[in-house]
């Protein structure tokens, strides 16, 4: 395990309490990276240190830190331009990396499909593209003119060439992914049924209120969800899940919605990632209704929805229909519960079940103010897909005619378009 020293740099600009907060956040990232935080050093200046970031004084006392400490990794809160980065490493004499970086170190650990594994990738090779210029540029092999030509230049080009033409690739492999992933969600469409899209601050529970869901629809006590092949991988880590998941969920009415889980968002999350995993991110823009959980035990909550709904802004997808969950209830203290209840949302714990059948009525009761109603002629020959009709809406009415059963429905308007589309009903 490798021994790590966190630091950042708070300017007069900077709240205290969201730095000290976004600190113990990189505690929690280094340590889901595999890493142990040995110390955490903030540095308060008027401005940045172009060459380092902290001043370089700090940067020495660090060193000298770092040594005693037996520290092989330095990991800023803050993004480090590549030149940074190389003067900081030159003084620290150790690895020295970013936020940003350490991120896609956890995406990379926790990628576990193919799909992951390229988003991932590509998002590394995207971080690592002007940092490969910057090392041969230490070398002084960018400038030109006499004493620079030679191998050295000709590497730098062999390599960026290299790099840009496997991020090519997978930018194919990975449209190539969406397309199917569109046509995925085509197939899903043609079957009549709402879908929800869970969304949240990476470890807030989506994924384990998606299996305590699952055991509601199963009709199974506790925690159980089923099959075990029905079960969405959930764990008390940062980023325990990257590749989407979609589960049939029955609502208290016996009606069928899909709950896909999404990969969860952070603070400050990098532009290669946003980019990479936006075939992913998809999933959530194509929801009837988005879900967003909220971990309300954390102490920096409402900058972590503050977060969440500047992403959905950012994906062009904070215009959808949205419910939000407040989870990990059972962690709260009574008095802290009490002032939680009276928030815009529903108080639940998916730990324990508690406030899930209000939380489920109140997604179905959401979905049903989008609904309208129609009449629909049924053919007489077509009268066994009636029994469908009673599964996917709500039957008004039924009347015998001449020309055939005259129904009137009441559902979503894309499940009627999908019914429409399918069967031979005429309105």
């Amino acid at each position: 395990m490798e021994n790590v020293i966190t630091v950042s740099l708070q300017t007069p600009d900077q709240n205290r309490s969201l730095v000290r907060g976004s600190m113990e956040e990189l505690h929690r990232l280094v340590e889901t990276a595999g890493g142990r935080v040995v110390q955490s050093i903030t540095q308060r200046r008027h401005r940045p240190e172009p060459a380092t970031l902290i001043g370089r004084g700090k940067a020495l006392e660090l060193a000298e830190l770092g040594k005693q400490a037996g520290v092989q990794t330095f990991v800023f809160d803050q993004p480090l331009k590549p030149a940074q980065q190389r003067h900081l490493e030159d003084t620290l004499t150790a690895k020295v990396i970013d936020r940003t970086r350490l991120i896609l170190d956890i995406f990379a650990q926790r990628a576990r499909t193919r799909e992951g594994q390229w988003q991932v990738e590509l998002a590394q090779l995207a971080y690592r593209l002007p940092r490969l210029t910057s090392v041969f540029g230490r070398f002084e092999q960018q400038t030109g003119g006499i004493g620079t030509r030679g191998p050295g230049e000709r590497k730098l080009e062999v390599d960026l060439r290299r790099l840009r033409d496997r991020m090519a690739l997978l930018q194919k492999h990975i449209e190539k992914i969406r397309q199917e992933r569109t046509l995925q969600r085509q197939v899903r469409r043609s079957v009549p049924v709402p879908q929800v899209a869970l969304v949240g601050y990476t470890n807030a529970g989506k994924s384990t209120l998606l299996n305590a869901l699952l055991s509601m629809s199963a009709g199974l006590p506790g925690r159980q969800a089923g099959a075990p092949h029905h079960r969405v991988y959930a764990d008390d880590k940062l980023f325990a899940t990257l590749d989407p998941t979609t589960r049939r969920i029955r609502l208290p009415s016996g009606r069928v919605v899909l709950f896909s889980d999404t990969v969860g968002f952070i603070r400050n999350l990098p532009t290669e990632l946003v980019a990479a995993f936006r075939a992913t991110l998809e999933e959530a823009s194509n929801a009837d209704l988005l879900l967003e959980v909220i971990d309300v035990s954390d102490p920096a909550w409402q900058e972590q929805e503050k977060t969440v709904s500047d992403l959905l802004n950012r994906l062009g997808i904070h215009e959808l229909p949205r419910l939000t969950a407040y989870n990990k209830m059972d962690r709260l203290s009574p008095k802290t519960r009490e002032r939680a209840a009276r928030l815009d949302g529903f108080l639940i714990s998916a730990e324990t079940g508690k406030g899930l059948k209000e939380l489920l009525a109140a997604v179905e009761n959401r979905l049903s103010e989008q609904w309208v109603e129609k009449d629909l002629l049924l053919p007489y020959s077509e009268g066994a897909r009636l029994a469908q009709l009673h599964q996917h809406m709500d039957v008004l009415s039924k009347v015998a005619t001449e020309r055939g059963i005259q129904v009137r429905v009441r559902t979503h308007p894309t499940t009627l378009a999908q019914w429409l589309s399918k069967n031979d009903a005429r309105e």
